[in-house]
């Protein structure tokens, strides 16, 4: 069980997210838990634009409304890949101590994995070293498993093979259980590792190196 709100972490962190259903659901659960993120870097531009044959009218293509919405009141700004090291200076102007992935489509630069205060994480669904890489759900879900999982690892410059921080499975999962449910799961018991793992840093974390 979480602890209290009043016991959360007064830590400062910046959400790296896509707008996809998995960081949907992550940025939803970080909602519920009351610890939210002082900045949101998503991967591409604002795709929100004036199209000049429909005079004001707005049209949102990408990212998910949804995500947008979650995020409406936090500071949002965009990092694609050959603009990394302006963000990576925002982290370091903002004073924040995590950053943590949910969903990314490519790899983050060493400037940016370092500019937070202590360290850079992704939550990634599933029990790494299995079902590395993009839609891991996807994959499981594919080959039948029957254990699911999430992972709390640190960032490196290669995908999905930071040491692990935290794991843990998900319990009574139904066979009928689908995608979207998959990743609501994995997002709520992601955001508690996290929470846990900002909590305990002060004492020391143990990675754990991942296995080929």
């Amino acid at each position: 069980m979480m602890s209290p709100e009043t016991d959360l972490p007064r830590d400062r962190f910046a959400l790296l997210a896509s707008g996809a259903n998995f960081s949907c659901e992550v940025l939803q659960a970080l909602r519920e838990k009351h610890f939210l993120p002082t900045l949101i870097f998503m991967p591409e531009y604002p795709p929100a634009k004036k199209m000049p044959d429909r005079g004001t009218e707005i049209v949102i293509a990408t990212p998910e409304r949804r995500f947008l919405e979650l995020g409406q009141d936090i500071e949002i700004d965009y990092a694609p890949a050959a603009r990394q090291s302006e963000c990576a200076h925002l982290v370091q102007q903002t004073a924040i101590d995590f950053l943590l992935v949910a969903c990314w489509p490519y790899l983050i630069s060493d400037a940016l994995i370092t500019s937070p205060r202590k360290a850079a994480l992704n939550l990634h669904p599933s029990l790494l070293p299995d079902f590395r890489g993009p839609n891991p759900i996807e994959q499981q879900l594919a080959r039948g498993v029957s254990r699911f999982g999430v992972t709390l690892h640190l960032l490196n410059q290669q995908f999905d093979q930071g040491d692990i921080i935290a794991q843990a499975e998900l319990n009574e999962i139904d066979e009928k259980a689908d995608r979207a449910c998959l990743e609501c799961r994995s997002a709520i018991q992601g955001v508690e590792l996290f929470i846990e793992a900002v909590k305990s840093h002060y004492h020391g974390w143990k990675p754990l190196r991942q296995t080929t």
